[in-house]
């Protein structure tokens, strides 16, 4: 456009400002465009570019996830075990230390080698309950009872004096309660009479009349529970103690049945 036609424009109105649009073929990259305006100057139109306007500012604070606070605890977990609970005949790999839960699920793993239930009750203030939270769901397994059976101890009486009441106990100091069946044995000193007190003191677990949370049934479980021979089972060491891979199966089993109690709310002590 020539400057004599910007002129004749000016003229027939004075108070027009023109925009134009065009394209650079230089040093511009192809397709860029570059905004030019015609201004006045002293009565005389003239073309000079406009400048790009200025950038954003910068945000004035950027969000920092927090994170959560270190010792957080969302979930307490206390096994009152045996030597299964150690993990003797895997290296001392213990399930319950390997639940795969967050790391903000504390285990606390208070199992003793050859240790009766009736022990493992008459302890249970200072060795179990110390680990009570009251900021997030405690959970107590009771996996033992075996040993109770092969020292003498009726099924009767093991549930109904012994789990009975440490269920009981349990419950009232904050607790959610699992209690583990008992699994095979057919090691040396193990009896047929010991055997059926096994049996009849499993049907009493599962009946549940002691009103545990949940019933951790292991002696059903098809891999190392009650249809298989211990004395020739590549998940028993001995005939009475898991090996790793039987362990691992434990482990599997105690997550199904302990994740669900993480989820619930805190149980308060009984005053």
């Amino acid at each position: 456009m020539s400057l004599n036609v910007l002129r004749r424009a000016w003229r027939a109105n004075s108070c027009a400002t023109i925009a134009l649009i065009v394209t650079s073929c230089g040093g511009e990259s192809v397709g860029q465009k570059t905004s030019y305006a015609v201004t006045v100057v002293d009565g005389i139109p003239g073309v000079v570019a406009t400048p790009p306007p200025p950038p954003p500012p910068p945000p004035t604070s950027t969000p920092v996830p927090v994170a959560p606070l270190e010792g957080a605890t969302t979930g307490v977990i206390v096994q009152a075990g045996d030597s299964i609970g150690v993990g003797l005949g895997a290296d001392d790999w213990a399930a319950i230390n390997h639940l795969g839960f967050v790391d903000t699920v504390r285990i606390h793993n208070v199992s003793v080698s050859g240790i009766a239930m009736q022990a493992g009750y008459g302890q249970r203030v200072a060795d179990l309950f110390i680990f009570y939270s009251s900021k997030s769901p405690s959970i107590l397994l009771i996996q033992q009872g075996t040993n109770d059976l092969y020292y003498g101890t009726k099924a009767s009486t093991l549930y109904r004096s012994i789990l009975s009441p440490f269920v009981s106990s349990a419950r009232a100091a904050g607790f959610y309660v699992v209690v583990d069946s008992i699994l095979p044995r057919s090691d040396s000193g193990w009896t047929a009479a010991m055997e059926q007190q096994r049996v009849s003191y499993n049907a009493l677990v599962r009946s549940n009349g002691a009103y545990a949370d949940a019933i951790n049934d292991i002696a059903a479980d098809p891999l190392i529970g009650d249809s298989i021979n211990p004395t020739t089972s590549t998940y028993y060491a001995d005939a009475l103690h898991l090996t790793l891979s039987g362990q691992q199966r434990l482990a599997t089993l105690n997550a199904a049945v302990l994740g669900p109690l993480l989820q619930r709310s805190v149980r308060p002590p009984q005053r």
